[in-house]
């Protein structure tokens, strides 16, 4: 992984991190049939574990489709 690339992987990680802790300690995060608490689901991202990496992957989805309107277009 090149430097670049890892200062971006960084900054997702620091981004996810910044918004998992903005939201309300009453957070859970149900990843197939394991629920995860908002101190769990912190200590995943920061250690990077499969985890935390689906936890970024489904957070910078959800940041992608707003930036894109996707989440504000009716079916």
């Amino acid at each position: 992984m090149s430097k670049n690339n890892k200062q971006i992987q960084e900054d997702i990680k620091n981004l996810v991190l910044a918004r998992i802790m903005a939201a309300s300690d009453d957070l859970r995060i149900a990843i197939g049939s394991i629920e995860y608490t908002k101190t769990e689901i912190i200590k995943n991202v920061k250690i990077g574990n499969e985890v935390g990496k689906e936890i970024m992957e489904i957070q910078m989805e959800y940041l992608r489709d707003m930036a894109s309107g996707a989440i504000y277009q009716s079916s």
